[in-house]
């Protein structure tokens, strides 16, 4: 019986002659024989595979299922499959488990399209959740929620502030939907990790409510 399809991150890629590393399962015997892909549990193993094999460079990390997904519908044929911690011998892959590109896509890494990794954090303050007042293109008076990829980033916010604030975690796309939905009538867009200065919050980057709702706060497909 196969071992189950899990692994941890960070994962790890071997990068090598403008691709990444990948081998042909022994056994097949097509005359263009499909390829596996090589991923390894850690840098350490993924450093033994290229010692093994003489493959020279750095092991490339991914961090979390959207890195891992993204990359997936990047590779072409003939890579079909992904090989977890393979150690290759004569007549086997020998790898921890091995699976189609499709079944990884369709099962297992089912991902949305948000414009950051979770968790994200918002500031709860007696007044409601952190916002700055802005203005849009027009010159029109506009609120935007503050909201921040780095839980201490969030901690530096309030400090720099007179007033209190608790710094609420969002785990996943549901909770931040959530939090937008209820505040859509008086929030019209998003500072990521905005800094205050000055008595003066900013931010370089800004979403509007509209578009986190309708594009990017959605299942990939």
């Amino acid at each position: 019986m196969s071992a189950p399809i899990q692994w941890e991150y960070p994962l790890y890629l071997i990068a090598h002659g403008g691709g990444y590393t990948s081998i042909v399962d022994p056994q097949d015997t097509d005359e263009q024989p499909q390829h596996i892909l090589t991923t390894h549990s850690s840098e350490g193993v993924a450093l033994g595979f290229m010692q093994q094999f003489g493959i020279i460079g750095e092991p490339r990390q991914l961090n979390n299922d959207r890195e891992f997904r993204w990359f997936l519908k990047s590779l072409k044929l003939p890579v079909t499959k992904v090989a977890y911690d393979p150690e290759p011998i004569e007549f086997d892959v020998n790898a921890k488990w091995v699976a189609k590109i499709k079944t990884l896509l369709e099962d297992y890494l089912i991902v949305d399209n948000s414009p950051w990794n979770y968790p994200v954090f918002v500031v709860d303050q007696p007044d409601g959740f952190s916002s700055t007042v802005g203005n849009d293109e027009n010159g029109e008076s506009m609120t935007l929620l503050n909201l921040f990829t780095d839980e201490e980033k969030a901690k530096k916010y309030i400090e720099t502030q007179e007033k209190d604030g608790e710094v609420v975690t969002l785990h996943n796309m549901e909770h931040v939907r959530e939090i937008l939905l209820g505040l859509r009538d008086s929030v019209s867009a998003v500072a990521m990790d905005p800094v205050y200065e000055e008595n003066e919050s900013s931010s370089q980057y800004c979403i509007g409510v509209e578009a986190l709702l309708d594009k990017y706060l959605v299942l990939d497909q």
